[in-house]
């Protein structure tokens, strides 16, 4: 049985293709654990049903322009996950995205009947915007198990067998606009992890795959042995 405050819970913060995530399933293959999930992909789950629900058309609407999801929808599905199951650590994609989205996140893990989780950690991924416009608009992802691939030809995904297609949001002008609102957005929750004394890595997104990968274990496996003690 788990023991209080055992287990983790990281976020993957930054631009739209700045790499989140890449780095969150090799995270995820060091962590052992499956629990990967990102708001995007709970969006296009619930976009999957093709419902004519007014609820479901707005947020369709809002994901096809590039526009964030209000708090109390992203909450709401992140809340309904993470009482799912609590038997392994988990790692968020693009979430928390406002103070209102992290101090849910802090309530959550402050709460008696979720003592197992430690304090959320979060890590972002810097990289430059027009960095990011070249690597999305030659990026193609698995319409069956999501898996993202950067600039290639290819048209089959080589881990599942699925087609490899271009996101709809990956346009230059959607790219522009999501940009200019994830900004402001990240220096929020930024600015709220360092004012509530929470972990927060930054590491540049600019770097090979490996690299920065290797920077984010190292730094949380440091954080991780002084929280311990």
């Amino acid at each position: 049985m788990p023991t209080p405050n055992s287990k983790k819970i990281f976020s993957f913060l930054g631009l739209p293709a700045s790499g989140k995530g890449t780095q969150a399933k090799l995270l995820a293959d060091k962590l052992q654990t499956d629990r990967i999930v990102g708001v995007g992909s709970l969006m296009r789950e619930i976009l999957a049903s093709n419902s004519n629900d007014p609820f479901v058309t707005q947020i369709k609407k809002r994901y096809n322009e590039g526009t964030p999801q209000p708090d109390e929808v992203a909450i709401d599905l992140v809340k309904s996950y993470l009482d799912s199951d609590q038997s392994e650590d988990i790692i968020l994609d693009n979430f928390p995205f406002s103070n209102a989205q992290a101090q849910f996140l802090l309530d959550y893990v402050k709460q008696n009947e979720h003592a197992l989780w430690q304090k959320p950690v979060l890590i972002y991924l810097k990289s430059e915007p027009e960095t990011i416009i070249h690597r999305a608009l030659f990026r193609k992802v698995c319409a069956a198990c999501e898996t993202i691939y950067g600039d290639t030809d290819e048209m089959i995904c080589e881990k599942c067998g699925g087609p490899l297609v271009v996101r709809s949001d990956d346009k230059e002008e959607t790219l522009r606009h999501r940009i200019a609102i994830y900004q402001p957005k990240i220096k929020e929750v930024i600015d709220f992890y360092k004012n509530n004394d929470l972990f927060c890595l930054e590491v540049a997104a600019d770097q090979p795959i490996e690299s920065v990968a290797l920077e984010i274990n190292k730094r949380i496996d440091e954080y991780f042995v002084l929280y311990s003690n």
